[in-house]
């Protein structure tokens, strides 16, 4: 079954779209009330104004009536009149039983008012007709509807314009913080460029961040560089040791252990290499240059390893582009192919390894022969790291540095392939130290 992701996961609106939806809300619930209140006092003032002007032609019939005992003026357009003496017009049964004074019934043609008033022994009866006032009031409804949706709209694009005003300190800080790199050039301070608000606050705290972060990552490469540099003096002993014991008549299974400690210490020297462009990554002159034949490199480097390469049995093939610049420095080159050819190779025992320059691609490929049992693959896990290379984690690092692509294929001890695609544009990027 699929995890159902939280509603907060599934919709993701932006600041200025939240502060809009809170503008659009507030104006829904403004204009809604608005809307009611009119529709409230303008039903209280029609009741009012149709009550007095039905008391005043009332009492007008009335006095008239009373006087003469007959209704000398014709009614109006929307007033009827009814008497209950003999020869007049005889009021319907919703009307006959209402007591004098002024009411507010409904019949067959809708809602009506209605004014009773006694005059002498007879009874007057006098109607108005509202059926008008309430498709006003439809109406009225109709438009004040109207008022609502349009009020709620306008708010909504008047909060989306301030927000736009009010978010845009917060943008520019956004823009600034994305290309900000203090490993690199150190802290840059932010908050100098704002106000004194929230969003100067942040901008504050920021530059406190990028001074911790700038000291954390000097002290890392401070530490790192000295460790590397202290290291060397040690392993230039122990290899100069070896070599003298190698130049002495040893036996042979003297002469393998002591090419065993060689190698080891080759490996190390690698590591050492390595750690030291990772720790200089923030000094802009140890990545100057280019590199004019990259070819020429490899090569160079598999002349270095010949001998390393014998001992494992391994038949070398090459094949070569000259003339392919790389914007990157030997150096760096040179200790980037020298650990992948030691991470290809540091279990091989016999085999052809294969290696292929292009433009844009470097190709090791170990091809071993066929053995007996093949290794099984195994998944890479936290706590499953007997086939991990020594040191592949920090040139991968520094071919994230370069803008380089490493793809890796195979299994440690069977046949294994690195290919490194190297862009002509690659830029150094301090940021991921």
């Amino acid at each position: 079954m699929h995890d159902v992701a939280p509603a907060s996961q599934r919709l993701r609106l932006g600041l200025r779209a939240r502060v809009a939806l809170t503008f659009a809300g507030l104006g829904f619930v403004v204009s809604t009330c608005v809307a009611m209140v009119a529709l409230h006092f303008s039903d209280a003032y029609v009741h009012r104004l149709v009550d007095e002007m039905l008391r005043v032609e009332g009492e007008h019939l009335r006095d008239r009536f009373v006087l003469d005992g007959r209704l000398s003026n014709p009614p109006l357009r929307h007033f009827d009149v009814y008497t209950n003496t003999p020869g007049g017009t005889a009021p319907p049964s919703q009307m006959a039983a209402l007591a004098p004074g002024l009411h507010e019934i409904t019949v067959d043609q809708g809602e009506v008012h209605v004014a009773v008033y006694d005059a002498g022994s007879s009874r007057l009866y006098v109607v108005l007709d509202v059926a008008e006032e309430s498709t006003r009031e439809r109406h009225l409804a109709r438009d004040l509807i109207a008022l609502v949706f349009l009020g709620t709209a306008l708010s909504a694009w008047l909060g989306w314009a301030w927000a736009g005003r009010a978010i845009e300190p917060v943008r520019r800080l956004a823009g600034q913080v994305e290309v900000l790199e203090p490993p690199r050039h150190g802290a840059t301070p932010l908050a100098p460029g704002f106000a004194a608000d929230e969003v100067g606050k942040l901008a504050q705290a920021f530059d406190r961040y990028q001074e911790k972060l700038h000291d954390y990552v000097r002290r890392e490469r401070a530490f790192t560089a000295d460790a590397s540099h202290e290291l060397r003096t040690p392993l230039a002993v122990i290899r100069g040791a070896i070599e003298v014991m190698l130049d002495a008549d040893a036996s042979p299974a003297d002469e393998a252990r002591l090419k065993r400690m060689q190698r080891g210490s080759d490996e190390l020297r690698d590591l050492l290499d390595a750690l030291l462009v990772l720790a200089r990554s923030d000094e802009d002159e140890t990545f100057a240059g280019n590199t004019p034949d990259l070819d020429k490199v490899i090569v160079g480097l598999l002349g270095e390893r010949a001998d390393m390469l014998r001992e494992k049995n391994l038949h070398v093939r090459h094949t070569g582009v000259s003339g392919i610049a790389v914007p990157a420095p030997p150096r760096v080159l040179g200790v980037v192919f020298s650990n992948l050819l030691r991470a290809a190779t540091e279990f091989a025992d016999g085999g052809d390894l294969d290696v292929e320059v292009a433009p844009h691609r470097v190709r090791i490929t170990l091809r071993q022969a066929d053995r007996t049992q093949t290794p099984v693959p195994r998944a890479r896990g936290a706590d499953d790291r007997a086939d991990r290379i020594l040191g592949l984690g920090m040139i991968r690092r520094v071919c994230e540095r370069w803008g380089w692509k490493l793809n890796e294929s195979g299994e440690a001890g069977s046949n294994r392939r690195f290919e490194l695609q190297i862009t002509q544009s690659g830029q150094f990027r301090a940021d991921l130290g």
